[in-house]
């Protein structure tokens, strides 16, 4: 990870590779913005209360999802929401089950239908046994699911720090999102270390947390993956 006296000034030629991919981004965009179809990707959260129920934060971000699922439905067109997050470890404590069937469950409560709703399927699809369990890996996924499904547009919900870095990560990945964000009183994600690390790591550094040997992604996997699956 980044440290703080290592943080510097984008040079001209990193710049313009961003400007780059912004523009290709967008115009991949207006290109497929005539499709039907509408891809929602809610960001999960972790930790799970009692291991299986979505916490605060997750739960305002899928309530969000919801919204906007029936808006686009009501306006017509075909949605369906991805909810990634395999399951995770937090401070030792290992959830019973996958943030994406925590949050698949929870939606399905609120009436989106069983069928509009992926998690683990992608998940698997796009990751296997890698697993998701960053920002970085639910833009891969989403992204990736949203060019093989024909999709005209691809909207993220996630928490107002991170936004920043997931539409990094989504420009790499070669789209450009609609976001929308759930704010709560207390998030996980901390507006100053986004902007002054993880933001400049992705950036300068590591903006896709894909390849072999990404440090970020290992770190990640150690600190969050479950021992056993």
């Amino acid at each position: 990870m980044m440290d703080l006296d290592d943080m510097a000034a984008l040079s001209p030629a990193a710049a313009q590779r961003w400007l780059d991919r912004l523009s290709t981004a967008k115009a991949f965009m207006r290109a497929r913005n005539h499709l039907p179809g509408v891809l929602i990707e809610v960001a999960a959260q972790h930790p799970l209360v009692d291991r299986t129920i979505p916490g605060e934060e997750f739960a305002a971000r899928l309530r969000r999802g919801h919204e906007l699922f029936i808006g686009y439905r009501e306006a017509g067109q075909p949605v369906e929401i991805y909810v990634p997050g395999s399951r995770h470890r937090h401070l030792g404590v290992e959830d019973g089950i996958s943030l994406s069937r925590a949050g698949g469950e929870f939606l399905a409560k609120l009436g989106v239908p069983p069928v509009a709703i992926h998690g683990d399927d992608l998940n698997e699809r796009y990751k296997g046994d890698a697993g998701v369990y960053g920002s970085a890996d639910e833009c891969f996924v989403a992204a990736s699911y949203f060019k093989d499904g024909g999709f005209g547009s691809l909207v993220s919900v996630c928490s107002p720090a991170q936004m920043m870095r997931k539409t990094l990560h989504y420009l790499q990945f070669g789209v450009y999102p609609l976001n929308h964000t759930a704010p709560t009183s207390e998030g996980f994600h901390d507006f100053l270390y986004e902007l002054l690390v993880a933001v400049p790591e992705v950036m300068g550094t590591d903006d896709t947390l894909q390849e072999p040997g990404s440090g970020e992604a290992e770190r990640l996997r150690v600190e969050r993956r479950p021992s056993a699956g």
